[in-house]
């Protein structure tokens, strides 16, 4: 499922809204310096004012006497000061409320240092439970239900947020337990998926640094010193602020610590002051793709480094998934994007960006502006795809590159002399008197929907596209791409690449050296009728939340365990050797698999 699907539904509408909310409840803790502040968030492209519709609620509407509410208009706590949140309603047309928002502040003042204790027991909410169960009261008085509430915060706020949900059938007579849940760079984290959805950045050193709501306060102040970039099922775990300080190999500085100024405190600021993350994961191209457990890098680099800097799944000390297939997010500004190892999706959106792509299958969204892409190969290597809604894909006959998908991009460069190409109507155009053009290949594409489509007995291109497609190369050395959708592939007779893309897709070598590729999604590689040939497949449970299986003849191995333990490695690769053929797991160590990868038919 996509990262922002929440109770079932596509939330991501609620939470760029949850996120300005919580945006707005943070600069009004800031008190004095939130002036200041709005006008670093505004040249940053933030902006710390409601969400249109939206308005804060009164303590007079709350029934709630005015020494309740700070000089600023934040609601403070039971027993102290320090603590603050606003309560918010979006309103109608007609200035009738249809919604609420208990939004919680973050740290704001040396006072709040001490809440953190009660943090891991979940006790800090107590100090808004007259604010709860006066908001609650209103918004009975008003027709509405906790299912009509939205809880946000970022940092402290986002950790409130957790605690709140932890203890949502408790506070308030249990009227917000089934309220909405969003936290953002929450320390502590109340790990049940079902119930609330906690964002941030694994360079953020606030977030996820106490772990699970559920530990000892004497657990939570050892976290605390050092994070260990734990993982929860409820969070997104892999998200990279690609900002000016993590743009230094050095990065963080130290260690990753809450004592870390620099080096770990850099993203926790710079999450909420540009462009929110949560706004650029909802608008890619990519978004049905990208999981929660997914590597999402996203620029927010200053105009200084820009121009210079490439953004990428960088080797950091904050990172354990170099290497991995990432989600490359650009600006709306000329971007340098470069991929990494394995099957890299990159999204320049507006701006002339420029891409860099080595191996692995990759896909680029150009968007708008004239878009370049370096790929590290030759030209006299490629063959060139031209499908009819004007994607361009280059595949590398070697299979050193792999499949490069191409959309709203404008030119290629190859390496060497005179390899830069237009990419024109009838092929890639050489950009030098001295090049020759490279014309599009013939190919045979679907129709959009569930399509049945089988080659000759010679060389065949066919594009599924979207829906769930049976597609069959026959005999010659086929290419046959899924595109989205659940999709079965059969490479039959000759030396196929077999590309899966998006969805559960089934993939079937037949005979001869055949590359094959899954994609995103849990894949099938179907052997149950033999190996036959060399097949490698690239990309066996590579991408995030991937459960893909390789399927073998039961008639070879008398269990799943047997067949896990046949795989021997060699060079790198998880191989399987038997009397009439091969299978390679590229990338992938023995040591690595488990019987659940294997099914036998």
């Amino acid at each position: 499922m996509p990262i922002f699907t929440y109770k079932g539904e596509d939330a991501r509408a609620d939470i760029e809204t949850a996120f300005g909310l919580a945006r707005n409840a943070q600069f009004a803790a800031f008190n004095a310096l939130a002036g200041v502040i709005g006008v670093v968030a505004e040249a940053g492209g933030g902006d710390p004012d409601l969400p249109a519709g939206w308005r804060a609620v009164t303590a007079a509407e709350l029934g709630l006497s005015a020494d309740r509410v700070d000089a600023y208009g934040n609601f403070i706590g039971q027993t102290s000061s320090s603590p603050q949140a606003r309560i918010l309603a979006e309103t109608a047309a007609d200035g009738s409320i249809t919604r609420l928002a208990v939004a919680f502040a973050g740290t704001s003042d040396a006072g709040d240092v001490v809440d953190y204790l009660d943090l891991v027991d979940a006790a800090y909410v107590d100090e808004f439970a007259y604010l709860l169960e006066a908001a609650a009261g209103f918004a009975g008085d008003i027709g509405l239900t906790g299912a009509d509430v939205l809880v946000t915060g970022y940092s402290l706020g986002g950790a409130a947020v957790n605690n709140l949900a932890e203890r949502r059938g408790e506070l308030a007579n249990g009227f917000y337990a089934d309220a909405d849940y969003f936290g953002f760079s929450s320390p502590t984290i109340y790990d049940d998926p079902d119930v609330v959805l906690n964002f941030g950045a694994e360079n953020d050193v606030v977030y996820r640094i106490i772990g699970a709501s559920d530990g000892s306060v004497g657990e939570g102040l050892l976290e605390a010193l050092i994070n260990e970039d734990q993982s929860f099922a409820s969070s997104a775990d892999n998200i990279v602020l690609f900002n000016d300080f993590y743009a230094n190999p050095l990065s963080p500085y130290g260690p990753f610590g809450i004592l870390n100024i620099a080096g770990g405190w850099n993203a926790h600021v710079t999450g909420i002051l540009s462009e929110p993350a949560v706004s650029v994961i909802g608008r890619s191209s990519f978004y049905d793709q990208i999981t929660t457990d997914s590597v999402v890098v996203i620029s927010q680099l200053s105009d200084l480094l820009r121009g210079t800097v490439w953004v990428e799944d960088a080797p950091r000390a904050t990172s354990d998934h170099h290497g991995a297939p990432a989600f490359i997010l650009g600006t709306d500004q000329a971007d340098r994007l470069r991929d990494g190892r394995g099957g890299d999706f990159l999204d320049g959106f507006g701006g002339d960006d420029l891409v860099a792509l080595s191996t692995g299958n990759d896909t680029v969204a150009g968007g708008a502006g004239t878009d370049r892409v370096e790929i590290a190969g030759d030209a006299s290597d490629i063959t060139a795809l031209r499908l009819g809604d004007g994607t361009v894909f280059l595949y590398d006959e070697t299979g050193t590159l792999g499949l490069k998908e191409l959309r709203s991009v404008e030119r290629v460069d190859f390496d060497g002399w005179f390899q830069s190409f237009d990419l024109g109507a009838h092929g890639l155009d050489n950009r030098s008197w001295f090049g020759a053009d490279i014309a599009w290949a013939g190919h045979s594409e679907g129709s959009g929907t569930a399509d049945t489509l089988a080659g000759t007995a010679g060389t065949d291109r066919i594009f599924g596209l979207a829906g769930d497609d049976v597609l069959a190369g026959l005999g010659g050395r086929d290419l046959l791409h899924g595109g989205a959708g659940g999709d079965r592939l059969d490479g039959g007779a000759g030396d196929d690449a077999l590309f899966g893309a998006a969805g559960d897709d089934v993939l079937i070598a037949g005979t001869g050296n055949d590359r094959l590729s899954g994609g995103t999604g849990s894949d099938r590689f179907d052997f149950s009728a033999g190996i036959a040939g060399v097949n490698r497949i690239t990309d066996f449970n590579a991408h995030a939340d991937d459960h893909d299986l390789i399927v073998l003849d039961a008639d070879l191995f008398a269990s799943a365990e047997a067949a896990r333990a046949a795989f021997i490695g060699l060079g790198g690769d998880a191989v399987l050797v038997t009397a009439a053929g091969s299978i390679i797991l590229d990338g992938v160590q023995p040591g690595g698999l488990t019987a659940a990868d294997f099914l036998l038919a």
